[in-house]
């Protein structure tokens, strides 16, 4: 499993240096290249964390596995299951991501960009990968094993990367069974029609189940609502925890402090 993950990030990382090759072909802004440069920068951080942060996942899932209630066979049906379990955590943390503020926090970094392109698929806070996992670990203890929740959680961080282009059109039914890059775009748009829409991993069924799911109609207008006008790795990655930190010790009492961080992004 290791040896595949060093293998996709390599290929992400290919492709990430082909189409900034083909970027800097056209003279593109200045601001974008800043952009990408920035990117870039906070996706080396991510993968280093990545790498240092998957043996300790491995574990975790593993220990959880070592008390299963039960632990049925491999066989083609646990590899299924596995798959929509997986599929269905996904879009609860990425729901979890959006609409409360303490995991917005971090998830607000991938947001924050002006632009879309693969790079942006980088743009992904590390410190969301201390604690990530810990939303799938269930999953062990409900008797699938960790390699199957490993392999899919690599397969849709591989699927959820080539999803941020604007190079591929809209492809039909294909967009309404899939998180192709016509969702995605939606999903990174800030128009009110697009914000907290189509949060899926790999399929759009929880969206289409959950009320969450919207087509791509108008451009998106990408970034955040209060956009941070930085390209600084530094304060795309922290800005919002030091939000945070300012507005948290005013809140009276535990229960209006819990309130504060479960409460919807501002």
């Amino acid at each position: 499993m290791f040896t595949f993950d060093i293998a996709a990030a390599g290929f992400l990382f290919a492709a990430f240096f082909v189409e900034f090759a083909l970027i800097l072909r056209h003279q593109p802004a200045p601001e974008l290249v800043r952009d990408i440069k920035a990117n870039f920068l906070i996706g080396v951080c991510l993968v280093g964390v990545g790498v240092l942060m998957k043996g300790v996942e491995f574990s975790v899932f593993s220990v959880v596995y070592g008390v299963a209630f039960f632990k049925p066979a491999l066989s083609w049906w646990l590899w299924v299951i596995g798959f929509f379990s997986c599929d269905f955590v996904h879009y609860f943390y990425h729901w979890v991501g959006h609409r409360t503020r303490l995991f917005w926090a971090a998830h607000v970094t991938h947001h924050s960009s002006e632009y879309l392109n693969l790079s942006t698929g980088w743009r992904t806070n590390f410190f969301h990968l201390f604690y990530r996992f810990l939303f799938w670990a269930p999953l062990c203890l409900l008797g699938i094993p960790p390699a199957i929740v490993l392999f899919f959680e690599s397969i849709t961080a591989i699927q959820n990367f080539i999803v941020h282009t604007e190079k591929v059109g809209k492809l039909g039914v294909l967009d309404w069974l899939f998180n192709t890059p016509s969702n995605h775009r939606v999903h990174h748009g800030t128009n009110p029609e697009y914000i907290d829409k189509n949060l899926g991993g790999i399929l759009m069924l929880y969206d289409h189940l959950l009320g969450t799911y919207a087509p791509e109609k108008a451009p998106p207008v990408y970034g955040i609502t209060h956009n941070i006008d930085t390209h600084n790795p530094y304060t795309i990655i922290t800005h919002e925890y030091r939000r945070l930190l300012q507005e948290f010790p005013k809140m009276n009492g535990i229960k209006a402090k819990l309130q504060y961080l479960l409460a919807p992004p501002q």
